[in-house]
């Protein structure tokens, strides 16, 4: 199959949909399909964060993302004054059989990728929950039609569906998020400084209020007063960084390690990790839960839908309901205190992500979602074809042609 897999967010921009949308297009590669990710250019002075192994997909980019706060976090949307032109053009000369755009009915580039595909088969994939959207809100007759428009809607976790059925009657399919067990991995080499017998808190994510480094922060100063040989990492960058590192005080300035944006090393941070703790307070899924179960870190999160979808507390790590700093510090004093319980639970992660939400089966169900889609499309059985969906993607180009 041509596919095309559109994204606000892709490298240099780092995230988790940034991580999903290379990773299906990496899988979908391997699986033998011909593989675009669409994009836009990011101006940034970080421009080394791209991953790390060669790919065989190509990256096209249109137009100039810039930042805007939104949700809770800070969005990226697609400036350009051909975008629409330009995309027709682009996907006339293509003839993709699969248009895929990610956060379809978020401005700029994914909606209006949808709005001008061509294909035989339009899917979308929501990544996010939240609990209103003024703008689904005034402008969801229009936005419902786009949704009618899509052959298929994919939603990572059931907590997608409950935020978008507030706005739009449609049908959707659950596909999670996946992780490479291969990638990230508990025998990934550790970064020298840390591994000199403290333990390691570690913290990933952009520094976007919902991802509560401040919550962090202050459970870790907590913590610190019952339990001294232990330390945080903060893997992470964003605008607020000199108000997070503000809230340190001198005393524990030594403890905290604000490592800035890593992309290629991050396993190696996350193999250090004696403890994974996210105090977010909205996330749809979790990316970086799978992340660190696939390196068997024992996990302290937020007891909130998406993260429930992904691991189940007492058994992979601890869900925290109060989510106050307080109740952090207590949930994280636990495992400190617990070398036991921590290992059990970072093995149990390990088999979760190995048995539930590798790239190989996600990627595979997604792939199969297309199929059928395309059959219904085209009229052709793709359940039928001995030799793989790669030759249905040649006999439905034939068809068009």
């Amino acid at each position: 199959m041509k596919i095309a897999l559109v994204s606000e967010y892709y490298y240099p921009l780092l995230g988790g949909i940034t991580e999903h949308v290379h990773n299906l297009a990496r899988t979908l590669d391997k699986q033998g399909h011909d593989v675009t990710v669409i994009t836009h250019n990011l101006r940034t002075r970080r421009n080394s964060h791209y991953p790390d192994e060669p790919v065989n997909f190509r990256v096209v980019r249109f137009g100039r993302g810039i930042p805007i706060y939104s949700n809770g976090s800070f969005a990226r949307v697609t400036l350009s004054r051909r975008l629409s032109s330009d995309l027709r053009a682009f996907f006339k000369q293509e003839r993709f059989d699969v248009i895929h755009a990610h956060s379809p009915l978020t401005p700029i580039l994914p909606l209006v990728a949808m709005m001008n595909s061509d294909a035989p088969v339009t899917v979308g994939t929501f990544h996010t929950y939240f609990s209103h959207s003024q703008g689904f809100r005034i402008f969801q007759k229009k936005l419902a039609a786009v949704m009618e428009q899509m052959d298929g809607r994919i939603v990572v976790s059931g907590a997608c569906v409950e935020a978008l059925s507030r706005y739009f009657d449609a049908d959707y399919q659950v596909i999670p998020n996946g992780v490479d067990p291969e990638y990230f991995h508990p025998q990934e080499e550790i970064p020298a400084r840390f591994d000199d017998g403290k333990l390691n808190i570690l913290f990933v994510g952009r520094f976007d209020p919902r991802n509560g480094l401040k919550t962090m922060l202050e459970a870790f100063r907590i913590v610190k007063q019952s339990f001294a040989d232990c330390r945080l990492i903060v893997v992470g960058d964003g605008p607020l960084r000199p108000y997070y590192r503000s809230l340190v005080s001198r005393d524990l300035a030594g403890d905290v390690h604000f490592t800035g944006l890593v992309n290629g090393g991050r396993p190696s941070y996350y193999a250090a990790a004696d403890i994974f703790c996210t105090p977010c307070t909205k996330a749809s899924f979790g990316v970086v839960l799978l992340e660190a179960m696939a390196a068997a870190a024992p996990i302290v999160a937020s007891d909130i839908n998406g993260y429930r979808l992904v691991m189940e507390d007492g058994l992979q790590g601890t869900l925290v309901p109060g989510g106050s700093p307080q109740d952090f510090a207590r949930a994280l004093l636990d495992l400190l205190r617990n070398p036991l319980k921590r290992r059990m639970m970072g093995e149990a992660g390990r088999r979760t992500v190995t048995e539930r939400f590798s790239w190989d089966l996600v990627g595979k169900q997604v792939e199969d979602y297309y199929a059928r889609l395309l059959g219904e499309a085209t009229g052709i059985d793709t359940s039928a074809d001995p030799d793989g969906t790669a030759s249905t993607g040649e006999r439905i180009a034939a068809l068009r042609s």
